[in-house]
């Protein structure tokens, strides 16, 4: 979900979402096919009931993955609020929040990937693009937040 155009004024929001794992998705559709496939073609007769089994395993271990990526998507979201008057950042056992008037310096690695929010000599927020890799929503992430920090020197 990305922020909408706004002024340092008006709170954004930013989720930051893990890449979707496509290969997960293709094989438990796969296996739920699979599964379903020889869950059938042995269902009738019980001189088949090895393939039943084998078709009713597939097709629960596929959905099982269906599951797992769903709940993978849904956990590793970092959310991330910038309000006027400070900043939330919160993820899978993570929260960090703060007030832009104690910020002392925010921070990039050259490829923008991650950003550093810092406070005081030990306190830092950190904010990292998902699979390392930037992207829009990073880089208008990092806009944002210049914009704020430029905003409290005015």
């Amino acid at each position: 979900m990305a922020a909408a155009e706004l002024g340092s004024g008006d709170p954004t929001y930013y989720a930051l979402r893990p890449q979707t794992p496509v290969r997960a998705w293709v094989i438990a559709g796969l296996a739920l096919v699979a599964g379903g496939a020889a869950l059938l073609a042995g269902w009738p007769e019980p001189r088949k009931l090895v393939l039943v089994v084998i078709g009713a395993l597939v097709g629960v271990a596929g959905l099982a993955l269906a599951i797992t990526a769903a709940v993978f998507l849904q956990t590793r979201t970092l959310h991330i609020t910038l309000s006027p008057d400070g900043y939330e950042v919160s993820g899978p056992g993570y929260h960090k929040s703060g007030a832009w008037i104690d910020v002392d310096a925010v921070s990039a690695t050259p490829d923008g990937s991650r950003l550093v929010i810092a406070r005081g000599r030990v306190d830092r927020t950190f904010i990292q693009a998902p699979g390392g890799k930037p992207d829009d929503q990073m880089r208008a992430i990092t806009d944002d937040i210049s914009r704020r920090m430029q905003a409290l020197d005015h």
